[in-house]
C-alpha cells in the first residue's frame, strides 16, 4: 500500500513540475493544454524578409487519434507556427498543401516552426492521416 501511494506522490509531483516549468517558459501561446518541452524555433526553416508584427508564436499539436489541436488558427503577418507532434513511437509527416516547405518529417516533441509573412489561408495535413490537417488563415 505504501508502495501505491508514493508512486501516485511522485506522479503528481511530476505533473506540477512540468506545469510550473510550462509557466516560466512564457511560451506566449493561445492553447490551453499543457506542452510537453519548450518551444524553440527553428532558424534554418523560417524566412525573415517582409516581417510585418512583432512575432507572436503559436503551437498546432499533432495528436493520436487522428486529432490536430487546433484545426483552425488565426494569426498576424509576422507570427511563427510551431508544430508539435504527439506520436511517441514512429512519426507524422507534415504536408504544406500550398507549397510553402518541403515536407516535414515530424518526431516526437521535436517542433518545426514556420513564419507566415504573407497574408492569405494556407491548408497543412499529415500524410496518410487526411482528417489530420490545418488551416491557418494570416492577415
Amino acid at each position: 500500500m505504501k508502495g501505491k501511494i508514493l508512486v501516485l506522490f511522485l506522479v503528481f509531483v511530476f505533473l506540477f513540475a512540468s506545469g510550473c516549468a510550462e509557466e516560466d517558459a512564457g511560451s506566449g501561446t493561445e492553447d490551453s493544454a499543457a506542452s510537453e518541452a519548450v518551444v524553440t524555433e527553428s532558424q534554418e526553416n523560417v524566412p525573415t524578409e517582409n516581417v510585418v508584427s512583432d512575432g507572436k508564436e503559436h503551437i498546432v499539436r499533432l495528436e493520436y487519434y487522428n486529432v490536430t489541436r487546433p484545426s483552425e488558427l488565426d494569426v498576424l503577418a509576422g507570427d511563427t507556427v510551431s508544430w508539435w507532434s504527439g506520436k511517441r513511437q514512429g512519426t507524422y509527416v507534415l504536408v504544406s498543401e500550398d507549397g510553402l516547405f518541403p515536407d516535414q518529417e515530424m518526431a516526437y516533441s521535436v517542433p518545426y516552426s514556420y513564419t507566415f509573412n504573407t497574408p492569405g489561408t494556407y491548408i497543412f495535413s499529415v500524410k496518410d492521416v487526411p482528417e489530420m490537417n490545418v488551416t491557418i488563415r494570416v492577415s
